[in-house]
């Protein structure tokens, strides 16, 4: 499971993204919010380009923002529940189900089928959260049915792109980041836990 990059996930979480002090301390669910948050947002970048002209006006290539930052992006979220959940004791489900490989006619079918699967993660993720905002319990399943939707939008464009997906989530990391993972993290052969 390297090619998940999970050890380097939560090495780069705890550096960028894990905040020293949630809103609310004693909620665990608040990084699952936080990372829905994200996924709708990526959500908006892929029906932007499906718009065509969206970023044109300033002077933003759509399908590059799709590919630069969406492909890596949704492969960092997927990463991310992984380890949340795992932290959690709860079962991870990998391996993936087979992702359908058939390169797309067209950029629409493509993007189509991107902007629903994440969607149907988005909507999961706050199914999960909602509920629990009130009090009330909901099942992990919900994160983990997100996990193999970000997984297979981050495939299905990885496959567009004809991109590695494992080599795009790691130099996007290390773009954020703003300098390159420890080699530790990154090494083939290195477990993953």
């Amino acid at each position: 499971m390297h090619h998940l990059l999970l050890r380097a996930q939560a090495w780069w979480d705890a550096q960028r993204f894990d905040q020293p002090e949630w809103q609310v301390a004693a909620w665990p669910d608040q990084k699952v919010r936080h990372i829905q948050l994200h996924v709708a947002k990526a959500l908006g970048k892929v029906v932007a380009a499906l718009d065509g002209d969206a970023g044109a006006a300033f002077g933003v290539d759509p399908m590059a923002r799709v590919r630069d930052e969406v492909l890596p992006d949704v492969a960092i979220y997927r990463s991310q529940l992984i380890n949340t959940v795992r932290q959690w004791g709860v079962p991870t489900t990998p391996p993936f189900r087979p992702h359908a490989r058939v390169p797309s006619r067209s950029t629409a079918d493509a993007l189509s089928r991107v902007v629903i699967s994440l969607s149907r993660a988005s909507a999961r993720l706050a199914a999960y959260i909602e509920p629990r905002e009130h009090g009330e319990i909901s099942p992990a399943s919900y994160i983990q049915e997100a996990i193999q939707d970000l997984h297979d939008s981050a495939e299905a464009l990885a496959t567009y792109f004809a991109v590695d997906l494992a080599s795009a989530h790691q130099a996007r990391l290390e773009a954020l980041l703003g300098a390159p993972l420890p080699a530790s993290l990154v090494e083939p052969g290195r477990e993953e836990p």
